[in-house]
């Protein structure tokens, strides 16, 4: 019985020892240095009247390297849009490595479209790209500032132009009331050497 308890208990620390010692794999630093004239993934968040500036959250896509990708085993953990993700299987799926994660996430990798070095991360899901926050800022509206609304699904249909500040204010609150308001993923803001905003562009999402 005590040999029993012994062997039990052996096996328990091996087990955690291994857990202990599972991989990590983390996205790479932000290489996002200045916004001025950029276009970047936003939340555009809340206006303020009288500092008239928008909160806005910017966002990247979570960046790996190649090399730490490819040594990924059972019992590695993933951190992808800020959540950890552990590996409970190793799939193929037409060629791609799929790794089954316990919560029942899927995360496949492919090369990144902003360095041709690193890959992004994806759900098999919904093929969503993993993002991380960069940054919260708050940022005027540029003069005659534009809202590119391609948000429906018919990918024939004419998108909606909205421009100037009140009315995009309008058409802000109406999607956070019906849908998922200006969310990073489906949407982007361009920005001018001011800083200012010049344009909100939304694409069609699958939340909302």
């Amino acid at each position: 019985m005590k040999k029993m308890i012994s062997l039990l208990l052996t096996a328990l620390l091996l087990c955690a020892a291994s857990l202990a010692f599972a991989g990590m794999l983390e996205p790479e630093d932000t290489e996002i240095e200045k916004l001025a004239g950029k276009t970047v993934h936003a939340t555009v968040g809340e206006y303020d009247a009288e500092d008239k500036t928008f909160t806005v959250t910017v966002y990247e896509n979570d960046r790996y390297d190649e090399d730490d990708v490819r040594a990924l085993a059972v019992g590695d953990r993933i951190l992808a849009g800020g959540r950890l993700y552990r590996i409970l299987e190793e799939v193929n799926q037409g060629g791609t490595r799929v790794f089954q994660c316990e919560d029942g996430e899927e995360i496949y990798f492919e090369e990144s479209y902003e360095d041709d070095d690193d890959l992004i991360a994806r759900s098999t899901s919904d093929d969503r790209i993993f993002m991380k926050a960069v940054a919260i800022v708050h940022l005027p509206a540029a003069e005659g500032i534009i809202y590119e609304d391609y948000s429906d699904p018919d990918l024939e249909a004419e998108p909606i132009i909205t421009e100037g500040l009140e009315g995009i204010l309008q058409a802000k609150a109406e999607k956070e009331e019906y849908s998922i308001g200006f969310d990073f993923y489906a949407t982007t803001i361009t920005l001018n050497a001011s800083l200012e905003i010049v344009k909100i562009h939304q694409d069609f999402d699958v939340a909302q």
